[in-house]
């Protein structure tokens, strides 16, 4: 598709643009090796020679260059619901529509995946990057009709770096400047996803931060550096210990304990997700089984919560691996529960359910979390063989005080007392919200007015005790 030239000086000494048509065989190896073999866009390697050349035609006249990095936004749900074959035709038209946006002059580039990279010239004023980029987006956004008419609509994570020197007075490279546009491109995931973010120097320090992030997680990883705290679950209809919700702390040597909001989402976005959650299977599933070692005969199991990311859903062989790290403890699998919010499942793509069903399989519980917050939450409450439905904290802290908090809270229990399914209340912090859920028949409920998260001792303390609330 892409049949521009690759640097002047090669494409003279080759007699022309370098085209997949042309005859000789060298010259279709070396376009080959230029191009993305799904979209004949250009690729990195060709991507980064124009972009250096792009730069230093830049210092010689007025006018910037622009990187537009587009990421597109849940791709894999559609690859893995359509399947591969369509997800590449896919790829070809949102290149054929980025192709059709842009000037002759530009490249339009694919990174692999689902990452598309523009490269402009002559860009005077930052308002004509932003100008492009919703442009880009809007040709993206148009519905796509695939095999058997079916209409597939996709978005656009954008993220814009425009080359000037930096604060420390050095000019863009090459490599800085994708760099940027991808951080801002991040930035603008973050943010919701389908938005447009323009680079500035504040995100190249976040960009430093999630990077050291990366490095302490990995070395916590391979170094004994992370601890689960747990947060007990009560059952408002006797007061009892009912359960524990297993929540990972990174503990640094200089700093103590790191909070997960520090590290979580940098594990989900480098994949570091999938065995620290191993770990904490292991290690969940172990503490489940000396607490039942504690506990008489005829006392109610007491159930050990684990949540878990789209990333582990979507590993294969994962329900496999739980199921063997479970045998490994000793375990009673009932003693278990994953839980799930709703944007982890749509994170995760069309695997999501049958993993969910592998996992039932097992004999652990499930448990729906952060309810009311995500999208189409009946219809998962329908396709998901969940056990607990859990009250988000954010309807909960309205208890009493605001009337439609109130309601919803009031209609989420009836709504699982109807299916049979456990109620559970999150982010309980005064006596007024615990009275008011049990006044409502709330089944259980956890948050800091009845304990904060601490180590699994405290828990067995209370266990032993025979602490009441």
């Amino acid at each position: 598709m892409w049949s521009g030239c690759i640097p002047h000086s090669t494409c003279d000494r080759l007699g022309g643009p370098l085209t997949l048509a042309s005859e000789s065989p060298f010259r279709r190896a070396l376009y080959r090796a230029l191009h993305d073999p799904v979209t004949g866009l250009a690729n990195r390697g060709l991507l980064m020679d124009q972009l250096g050349q792009a730069l230093a035609r830049a210092r010689r006249r007025p006018g910037s260059v622009a990187v537009i990095f587009l990421d597109l936004d849940r791709f894999k749900v559609v690859n893995d619901s359509l399947g591969h074959a369509i997800g590449d035709d896919l790829l070809v038209e949102v290149a054929r529509r980025l192709e059709g946006v842009m000037r002759s002059a530009d490249t339009v580039a694919r990174l692999g995946g689902d990452e598309f990279v523009v490269l402009v010239e002559d860009v005077v004023r930052v308002d004509e990057a932003l100008a492009l980029a919703r442009r880009l987006r809007g040709a993206i956004a148009a519905p796509i009709t695939v095999a058997a008419g079916q209409r597939v609509v996709l978005t656009a994570s954008v993220g814009i770096a425009v080359s000037a020197e930096g604060a420390d007075g050095v000019a863009a490279t090459p490599s800085s400047l994708l760099w940027d546009a991808d951080v801002a491109m991040y930035r603008a995931k973050d943010a919701g996803r389908d938005r447009i973010q323009l680079f500035e120097d504040g995100l190249r320090a976040d960009s430093v931060g999630r990077f050291r992030s990366e490095a302490m997680l990995r070395h916590a990883l391979d170094h004994d550096g992370l601890r689960v705290h747990y947060q007990p679950l009560v059952d408002l209809r006797t007061g009892a210990l009912a359960g524990a919700e297993a929540l990972v702390r990174l503990h640094h040597p200089e700093r103590g304990l790191i909070p997960p909001a520090e590290f979580i989402p940098v594990a989900e976005e480098t994949g570091l997700v999938v065995p620290l959650g191993a770990w904490v299977v292991a290690e969940a599933a172990g503490q489940a089984a000396a607490w039942r070692a504690l506990q008489p005969a005829e006392a109610p199991p007491m159930t050990v919560s684990i949540n878990l990311s789209g990333r582990q859903l979507a590993t294969p062989g994962f329900a496999v691996e739980v199921g063997a790290a479970i045998a490994r403890s000793g375990a009673d699998a009932s003693r278990l529960c994953f839980e799930v919010t709703e944007n982890t499942l749509l994170d995760a793509g069309g695997s999501s359910v049958e993993t969910l069903q592998e996992l039932k399989a097992l004999g652990v519980h499930l448990a729906i979390d952060d309810f009311g917050t995500g999208h189409s939450s009946l219809t998962w409450l329908r396709r998901i063989p969940a056990d607990f439905l859990k009250v988000d904290k954010m309807f909960v802290s309205g208890l009493g005080t605001n009337d439609g908090d109130t309601a919803i809270v009031r209609a989420v229990i009836d709504l699982g007392r109807a299916l049979g399914l456990t109620t559970v209340a999150e982010g309980v912090e005064t006596p007024e919200q615990l009275e008011a859920l049990r006044d409502l028949q709330c089944d259980w409920a956890q948050g800091f007015h009845l304990a904060h998260p601490g180590p699994a001792e405290a828990v067995t303390r209370l266990l032993k005790e025979g602490t009441r609330w």
